[in-house]
Formats: C-alpha cells, structure tokens, sequence
C-alpha cells in the first residue's frame, strides 16, 4: 500500500511538473513572439524604404504567408514528427498558398505602392508572369497537384474520366462539324446545278437553303409572283389552299403556283426531274397536354387495389402515350421472420414480391380500378412491371407528326423507305426503314386499324419517293381499300382485284428478281445501292402490297406461298420488298417457312390468343384496344412494343393521289411482270422501226446491254440478244471481253 501510495504520488508530481513547464515554454513562446512582431512593426515604422519593400514584396499575400509559416513554426515547435509523416498535405498546403498569392497577383490596386505591382506584390507577379492567360496556364499544374496529393487514388481517377470525356467529347464535336460542312457542301453544289437551268434559275436560293423541316423556307426574287389562292389539290370540297408561289428546285409547276419544297423528304429525289408533294396536303399535328392529376390518382388506385390483396408495390414511373399510359411498378418488400437459431433472437428475412403474384391479380385489379382493358409485361431494360391502361385523355396521332420526327428525316436522309408508324407508350415518334426490315406482316380484325395501316405506309412513299425511285404493285381482293391509288405512276400495273392473277404477277416479279441479281453481277455490287451507284440507269425499288393475304392462299396455295417465300428471301437485295397483310393469321394462311422469311410484324386487335400466337408467337393481341393500337415485333424491339398508329384520313388520301395524277413526269422505264407481256423468240426482230430504235440507243450507250435494250424496247430476252448481236455486226455495240 505504502510502495503503491508513493508512485500515485510520483506520477501527480510528475504531471504537475510537465504542465509546469509546458506553460513556462508556452509563456516563453508567446513572448519571442510579441519581441519579434514589435521589432518588425518599429522597423516598419522608422524605415519607410524598408516598410514600402516589404509591403510591395507580397502586398496581401503575407496574409496567406504569414498563416502557413505560423501554421509550420507551431508545428514545429510542439509537434515536430508531424512535419514528416503527413508530408502530402504539408506540399498541397505550399501550393494552397501559391494559389492564393498567384490569384491576388491578377488584380491591381488603384492607387498607393500596390498600383505598380499587384494585390499579390512583385513576388505574386513574378509568379505568374505579365500575361493573365500564361498565368493562368502556369498555376494551373499547382491546382491539378494539390487533388493528386491529398489523395492519389480518387484524384487520379477523376483525371482520367475527365480526360477521356474531354477527348469523346472533342472528336464529337468534330464529327459533327464535318457532317455539316459535308452537307452545306452538297447545298451548295445542288444550288449551283439549279443555276445551269433556266427554269430553275429563280429558285436557286430555295435550292441552296432547302434544309429540312421549318428551319428555313424557299426564297424568291423579286419577279416571282406573290401568293395566292388556288384551289385545292384533292379538288373535293369546294376548299381552297393557299400555296406559296415560290419554286421548287426543279422548279415544275403545280396548276397556277409554285409549291414551296417544305417536306424534308424532298431531298431524298436528288436527281429525279418528278415534284415531291408537300407537307401542307396533310392535316397538322394536334396538340396534346395530359394532366398529371388524373394520372397520379390512377397510381394511387392501383398501389392500394393490390395493396388489398397483399401484394405490395410502388408506382415510380408513370408514360403518358396519345392511347395508352404505361404505370412503372416496382414489386415491394415481404417481411418474414427468421427461425431461431437457439439464442433466443430470430433475425427478419425481406424478399421482393414476385412478378407471378402481381400478374395472378390482374382481373383482380381491373375489377378494382374499373378498366376496360389492362397488359402486364415487364419493360424491357428496366427493372420494373409495366402496367399499360387506357388514358383518360386520348388523342389522335397525325401523319404529320411523325414525318417532322427525327427519326423519320433521318431514314429519309439515308435513302431508304420511310415509314410513319406512329407513337410509342411513351409518346416518342416511331418510323421504320422498310429497306432494313426488309419485308412486314400486318394483321388485325375488322375496325382494328389495319387497312389505315397500309394506308399509312403507302402514304409515307407518296411524299418521300419519286416513282423513278418507286415502284409498287398493289393487290386488294376485296376491291375496296386499295383501288383508290389506281393510276398513280408507282404503280407498275393497276390494283389487281382478281385472285388468278397474283400467281403470274409473283412469278414475274421473281423473273426480275434474278434478271436484278444477274445486272448485279455484271457490274460486281452485292445489292441495289451498291448497283445504283455505278449504273447510269439505276434500278427503283419494287414493294409488293397485298391487303388480304389469306384469299391469295386460299386459290393459290402451293405456287403463289413458293413464290412469296422466294421474294422474301431474296428480295433485300435486289430492292424487292413485302408489305402483306390479313384478318384471318391462322397457320393455314401464316405459314411457318412464310413467317421465319418475314422478320417484322404489326399485330393489332385479334379475336383470339390463338390468333396471337400465330403472328406474334405470344399473346397480348387480344387485349389491344383497336383503331390503331399495335404490336410491333421487329429486329430492333424483339419484345412486342406498344405502338398508336397514325391516322390518315380519306381527304389526305385524295390529295396525294389526285398530285401524281396531275403531275406530267418523264417516261419510266418498263417492268415485265406477266408471262404475256414476254414476245415469242421465233418472231422477226429485222423489223426496221425496231432496229432503227435499238441503233439510236446504241449511237447513246456503246456498251448497250441485252436488258437494257429488252427494257426500253419491251421485248423478250432472246430477242434482245439477237438485236445485240446485229448492232455488234454493224459496229454499233462494242462486244463484251469474253
């Protein structure tokens, strides 16, 4: 007890003894200190020169000086190991300070001593130098340190994510600088062209400007005459439409006026001397506004209509399209206790409600909500169940709208086969490149919205595709839905309304598919595009639209499903596609090898999930709501997307077919479809007028080919050949190198 009392009071001896002489040093300190700050003050006082030199020295900068080297000394004196250990943060402290001193050098004071140097003195402008821009560049390593010191790992991390977004960023911008110089430089060239004809001298600004949508307008000089009202081009109605009278840039006239090139698909007929027609044909696009209120209402009946059921859930995202509003669920959390593990605590276990206990409620649901019409499916790319009802609000979706869509302009800009589809959930704009598909299956039932659909896309090649870029052949059982187009100049032939028909029109339409692919050949292309950039006759693109297919397979059976299953194979490449459509998707008439030929697919309303399955291979068809609400299954959404069609109505129709039947274009180039319309090889080809004709087209095109010649001349194949042959006699053709 004694030894024990003795070293409790040896150590309180000791701790007195330190607190002593940790205030005697700490006293000492503080008057070195206050010795040293009096002495600079008085020298300050007595010597102006001394006082001017230390002042213009660093100016303010003493303030961020003077804090560091107390900071150091202090440290120095009571914790000396600690200006070694953390030596990082002694460094980014030293260029914390010249950072200060180097900003307050890029300022000037008024007046006084500091009006030569700098806030931050002689030394602070030394640092950074004369030029505010090299100053910069010099202090901008020192702030790039201090991250790296405090701490290596993060910074240099983030350096490295803002070096590579800098660089993504920068060959972005000059991607796209390239883009536009590329385009104003076609502008530019095509104005020029324009300036060579005196037709469309006028309109040559409107050429060089003709940019797509509303961003500029033709312009005319001052010779053109003003606008004015003319009568409309569907001529039904008694209404009148008040056309510009600027010109086009092939400058063709339209009745009494001129009409402004305001479609972005004008540009897609470079080269072709047929007039596009314009926007101002369709109906404008409506404006929509949907209130949030009766859609955050709708969420909450949903949330606690399966909340009564026990099934826990959360609306976090909520799509308002034109018919449909797709709600985001996201399945909540079950808490279930855990066993006990002898402790006498059990531990709660949580697990995610799963997606099989929310769809078994559905009819549940639509009870409790009172909807005519719901779809569960998860959203694809997102952790969520998406529950797709009927808006409140719905609204049409116009032609217009989606031809003003990007993507519509940019399928249109790349020379494919624009079509305006519709809206997706989300009220995003969707097109498709019938060229990429290659080929479509459309079905529905009565009032679903399929013949609109065809309709639709038929519209969407009017307004975008010259018919020396087009061509169509359209067949309509029912004589109702297609006739209307009869006598446009796409079409190769009129609508076909008789079954026994189709058969040879298949037939010869593969007939020209080989006769592409052995053009093809000739000149080494492995597609149309490919061709048509080297061929000075290039080849237009032939889409095949059936309206009813199951009355095609019904008389035709075997033949006319090998010939249609031959074009989808190999049509892509030769420029061939199919748009066929049916009420009835039954397998008898969606055969399996048709359906694995045809990749993209539009399902709107059907009777039953059998009817699903066989155009869509699931269900979900059946609980569409009809006029235009579809599925769409193609290569980029091989999940079914929800899509609006758009609506074009019989006015818009009138007005696009009644232009091409008003407008005089150039001959076409003939396509021989029919075995009737090929000529015997036995007749005489010495005709005069014939070989006449065929040496006038040789003196044109020395290397005149046997299809060139069977297409200008329309005749056979054999005959053609035999005319080559003559023409090579007489020196008119030169011979192919064997």
């Amino acid at each position: 007890m004694v030894e024990s009392a003795q070293s409790m009071a040896g150590s309180a001896g000791a701790m007195d003894n330190a607190r002593l002489r940790f205030r005697i040093f700490l006293a000492l300190d503080l008057f070195v200190i206050v010795l040293v700050l009096g002495a600079a003050v008085i020298g300050l006082g007595l010597n102006e020169d001394f006082r001017n030199w230390i002042y213009t020295a660093l100016g303010y900068g003493w303030v961020p000086v003077g804090l560091g080297s107390l900071a150091a000394l202090v440290t120095l004196r009571y914790r000396p190991r600690w200006l070694f250990r953390p030596w990082r943060w002694w460094l980014a402290g030293a260029g914390v300070v010249a950072l200060a001193v180097g900003t307050l050098s890029f300022f000037e004071a008024g007046y006084g001593a500091l009006a030569f140097a700098s806030l931050g003195g002689r030394w602070g402008r030394a640092l950074v130098g004369e030029s505010a821009v090299w100053g910069m560049v010099r202090l901008l390593p020192i702030a790039l340190a201090i991250p790296l010191l405090i701490n290596p790992r993060k910074a240099g991390r983030g350096y490295w994510v803002a070096l590579v977004a800098l660089g993504r960023g920068f060959w972005y911008g000059a991607y796209h600088l390239a883009c536009g110089v590329r385009y104003l430089a076609g502008r530019i060239r095509r104005g020029a062209g324009a300036l060579g004809h005196s037709e469309t001298r006028r309109g040559w600004i409107g050429a060089m400007l003709g940019l797509p949508g509303r961003c500029f307008t033709a312009l005319t000089d001052s010779s053109a005459r003003p606008a004015q009202k003319v009568a409309a081009v569907s001529g039904g109605g008694g209404e009148d439409a008040r056309l510009t009278a600027a010109a086009r840039a092939n400058g063709t006239l339209l009745g009494a006026a001129q009409v402004a090139p305001e479609s972005p698909a004008q540009l897609t007929a470079k080269g072709s001397q047929w007039q596009l027609p314009s926007m101002e044909l369709l109906a404008p696009a409506e404006t929509h506004e949907a209130s949030d209120k009766p859609l955050k209402a709708m969420a909450a009946n949903i949330e606690s209509a399966l909340a009564d059921h026990g099934v826990n859930v959360e609306v976090t995202d909520i799509k308002a399209g034109p018919r449909i509003v797709q709600f985001g669920l996201l399945p909540g959390w079950i808490e279930k206790r855990g066993r006990d593990k002898g402790d006498g605590v059990r531990a709660n276990e949580r697990r995610r409600v799963q997606v099989g206990s929310i769809m078994a409620r559905e009819k549940d649901l639509a009870l409790a909500i009172s909807a005519p019409s719901l779809r569960l499916q998860p959203v694809p790319g997102e952790a969520l169940l998406g529950l797709e009802l009927p808006t409140p609000t719905p609204s049409k979706v116009t032609m217009r709208e989606i031809m003003d869509s990007q993507d519509f302009r940019k399928i249109v800009f790349r020379g494919g086969l624009p079509i305006a589809l519709g809206a997706g959930v989300s009220g995003a704009s969707v097109a498709m490149d019938l060229a990429a598909l290659p080929h479509v299956m459309i079905a529905g039932a009565t009032g679903s919205g399929k013949s609109v659909c065809i309709n639709s896309i038929i519209a969407s090649f009017l307004l975008t595709k010259p018919p020396d870029q087009l061509r169509m052949v359209m067949v309509d059982p029912k004589q109702v839905e297609l006739t209307p187009f009869n006598g446009i100049p796409h079409l190769i032939k009129p609508v076909i309304k008789d079954v026994d028909d189709v058969s040879p029109m298949l037939k010869g339409l593969v007939r020209e598919m080989n006769r592409r692919y052995k053009e093809m050949s000739e000149v080494n292309t492995r597609n149309i595009a490919g061709y048509n950039a080297k061929a000075k006759d290039p080849m237009p693109y032939l889409v095949l639209i059936v309206d009813e297919l199951a009355d095609l397979m019904m008389v035709g059976g075997h033949e006319v499903e090998h010939s249609l299953v031959r074009l989808a194979q190999m049509g892509r490449a030769a420029g061939i596609h199919l748009v066929l459509a049916t009420q009835r998707p039954s397998k008898e008439v969606v055969t399996g090898l048709l359906k694995a030929n045809v990749p993209a697919k539009i399902a709107f309303a059907v009777a039953t999930q059998v009817n699903a399955r066989v155009i869509l291979d699931s269900v979900g068809a059946e609980k569409l709501l009809g006029k235009g609400d579809m599925l769409l299954v193609n290569n980029d959404s091989p999940q079914p997307r929800r899509v609006q069609g758009t609506l074009v109505v019989d006015e818009e129709i009138e007005k696009l077919v009644d232009f091409w039947l008003n407008q005089k274009g150039p001959e076409l180039p003939v396509v021989l479809l029919d075995e009737s319309e090929e000529v015997e090889d036995d007749e005489d080809f010495g005709d005069e007028d014939m070989l006449e004709k065929a040496r006038e087209l040789a003196l044109r095109n020395p290397h005149l080919s046997v299809s060139l010649l069977g297409r200008r001349l329309k005749i056979g194949g054999k005959r053609a050949a035999q005319i080559i042959e003559a023409l090579e006699d007489e020196g008119l053709v030169i011979p192919k190198q064997p």
